[in-house]
Formats: structure tokens, C-alpha cells, sequence
């Protein structure tokens, strides 16, 4: 197994992350979502754990997600895009159990993205659609 530095300023070059597969691209975006949004109300609010995962989760459930990338779209480059097409187009076996298919391959599209920024380490572009894709909850 190959040790990284969680901390690393990147995990790996921009073209091996490009070329990972998309269910994997979207399995690490989908826990450095999951973070990012968790860590938001952890900071904003005194709230025990239970409210803060109840609020926390109505970010990160598919049909959030999906909102989510119809606000970043725009403004994504082309490689980006790439990668969203990639995510969205992954043949998937099972749904999330509130979500619909076109949410949930929307969903798995964005985790893609967030997750070639994060493994490239592109930390800047990663935070800019992160703040853009959370405004909701910032505001």
C-alpha cells in the first residue's frame, strides 16, 4: 500500500487523477464533501453531534448534490467537464433510496469533480467551488 501525507499539498499529479476512474474520482469527492460540509456547521454552530449530522446530511444526500452541480457547471473548465461527463455517464447498479437516477448520476458527477480537484490538489479551484456549491448553507 502506498503511504500518503493526508496533508500533502497533492496526492498525485493532475494527469493520474485525471485518469482514475470515475467511481473513484467520486468515492474521494464524495468524503471530501462530506468533510467540507460537516466541518461548516461544526464551526457555525454549538449544536451536538445528532443536529449537526441531521443538518449536515440534507447537504450531502444526492438531490443536494445535484443542485449542487447545476450551480458549479458554469463555471467549470473543459478537463473539469470531462470529468463530470465521466461521473454522470458511470453505470451504476443501485440508486440512493431517496434520490432519482438523473439526481443520483448528477450526484456521482459531482463527487468526480470534487474528487480530481482534491487528489490533484488543486486547493484553490477546489475552494472556489466549494464555496460556490455551499453558498446555501454559508448564507
Amino acid at each position: 500500500m502506498i503511504e500518503h501525507d493526508f496533508f500533502a499539498s497533492k496526492f498525485m499529479d493532475e494527469l493520474t487523477a485525471y485518469n482514475l476512474n470515475a467511481v473513484s474520482l467520486a468515492f474521494v469527492g464524495d468524503a471530501v464533501y462530506s468533510l467540507y460540509v460537516r466541518t461548516l456547521f461544526c464551526t457555525s454552530t454549538q449544536a451536538k453531534s445528532g443536529e449537526l449530522h441531521k443538518k449536515s446530511t440534507r447537504f450531502v444526500k444526492a438531490t443536494a448534490q445535484s443542485t449542487a452541480l447545476d450551480i458549479i457547471e458554469p463555471i467549470l473548465t473543459e478537463k473539469e467537464k470531462d470529468v463530470l461527463r465521466r461521473g454522470r455517464n458511470t453505470k451504476t447498479n443501485t440508486v440512493s433510496k431517496n434520490a432519482s437516477l438523473a439526481d443520483y448520476k448528477k450526484s456521482t458527477a459531482f463527487e468526480a469533480v470534487i474528487g480530481y480537484l482534491y487528489l490533484s490538489g488543486q486547493k484553490d479551484r477546489l475552494n472556489e467551488i466549494l464555496l460556490l456549491a455551499t453558498k446555501d448553507i454559508r448564507s
